[in-house]
Parts: C-alpha cells; sequence; structure tokens
C-alpha cells in the first residue's frame, strides 16, 4: 500500500507491487482556523436567488444554473477578492464553481511569484496568500448536462454548471491554484469518483492529496483527518 504525503509516496504495511493507495481526507472546523475569514459563497448566492427561474425548472432542469447564476457569483467573488485585497485581510472562499473566478486567481498567484515555468503550474504555499480558494466536490462530480438526467437530485448551492465551467475547475485543481476540495461527509458515490479520477489521469495522485487534505491544514485550519483507499 501506498500513502500519499505532502510531497511524495511511500509504501507503508504491504508488499511494494500491490496497487492500494491511502489518502488523508480532512474536514476542517470552518468555525476555526488561525487568522482567517471564512466566506462561503452559497451564503451570499442565496440572496440573489431568481424565484422566477425556480418555476421552469420542473420542466426545464439545467436551468436551475441560473437560479444564482454565473454573473451574481462573478460580482460577488470579485467584490470580496477586492476587498480582500484592499484592506490586506486573509479570507478562504469556499463553494467557486467559474472560470473567470480561476482566472483571477492565476493572475493573483502569478503575482505573487508561485508559477512554476518549468511544470507550467502553481507552487503555492497557501499560508501566504491572501486569498484562498476551495470548491465542493460535487461542483466537479456533475455538469450541466447531468439535470437531465438527475433532475432535482443534483438542484444545490452553489449550482452545477455548464461542462466548461466544470473544465475551468479540473484546471483549476491541476494547476494549483484550488486549495481544496470541500466534501461535507465521504460516500462511496464520492470514493468511486475519486478512483475515477486518478485510473483515467484527470487528477494525480499528489494532487489530490494536497486538495483533499494538505493545503487545507496549511492554510491554518484545525479540523478532523479520515484515510480512505483507492485500488487500482
Amino acid at each position: 500500500m501506498k500513502k500519499i504525503f505532502r510531497d511524495t509516496i511511500i509504501n507503508v504495511d504491504t508488499n511494494i507491487f500491490d496497487s492500494i493507495f491511502l489518502f488523508d481526507v480532512f474536514f476542517p472546523d470552518y468555525t476555526n482556523v488561525f487568522q482567517r475569514e471564512v466566506i462561503f459563497i452559497k451564503d451570499l448566492l442565496e440572496k440573489k436567488k431568481n424565484e422566477e427561474i425556480i418555476k421552469k425548472t420542473d420542466t426545464f432542469p439545467a436551468m436551475w444554473s441560473e437560479v444564482y447564476s454565473p454573473k451574481d457569483e462573478l460580482e460577488i467573488f470579485t467584490e470580496i477578492f477586492e476587498n480582500a485585497v484592499k484592506n490586506n485581510k486573509k479570507i478562504h472562499i469556499v463553494g467557486i464553481t467559474l472560470r473567470e473566478e480561476i482566472d483571477i486567481l492565476e493572475k493573483y498567484y502569478e503575482e505573487l511569484g508561485f508559477m512554476r515555468e518549468d511544470i507550467n503550474c502553481f507552487d503555492v504555499d497557501f499560508s501566504v496568500p491572501l486569498i484562498t480558494c476551495s470548491c465542493y466536490i460535487e461542483n466537479i462530480m456533475w455538469r450541466g448536462s447531468d439535470y437531465k438526467r438527475l433532475g432535482k437530485s443534483i438542484f444545490r448551492n452553489p449550482p452545477i454548471r455548464e461542462a466548461g465551467q466544470v473544465k475551468a475547475l479540473f484546471k483549476g485543481i491541476n494547476r494549483g491554484v484550488i486549495a481544496g476540495l470541500a466534501i461535507e461527509k465521504m460516500s462511496d458515490e464520492i470514493k468511486d469518483f475519486l478512483q475515477n479520477q486518478l485510473l483515467e489521469e484527470h487528477i494525480l495522485a499528489l494532487t489530490l492529496g494536497k486538495i483533499l487534505s494538505y493545503n487545507l491544514q496549511d492554510i491554518g485550519f484545525s479540523g478532523k483527518v479520515e484515510e480512505f483507499k483507492i485500488k487500482f
């Protein structure tokens, strides 16, 4: 079995040739973080909820994405971001879903000198930036086309966005600007999803280890750790 650590993979306990990977999943206590305010996008989006569009989602479930519109989310994110920079205030934003948010983060982290040209990715010390961000795992598990099949079962805030936005979140993860995956509770469905991401090489094992645990601890969160195994 191979244990995924921050920057390395080490064989533990079992035959070196087995195909089992052991990950830590960190569940942060959002009420207890060192010198950083936690802001949930969903709380601010709820105030801009479009009740008229909700009436149409029984017939057109994909319209749920517009109940909490991308335009409103981007305005909220931009205001929060600019306010943090202006006031030199450390914040962690939970629940980003948009390509434009990833672009803003990339520009910001590049200005801070975290871009590594040799690997064309960011190597961020997440204890340093004023602004860090997580996305909910549900917002990469599903995409707009899934509304037709799954309907109300994936109605949520922040909403599942169209495929291009989901692709942007994966880019943010793999380029190293999304600090963490927000997971409320591990389930078999989530475990299967994460296993498939590794098998299909959408996310590398070390990257997954960082967004599940180590980056969030670097930010300053306290919380609890659970382990889970993935078998190839």
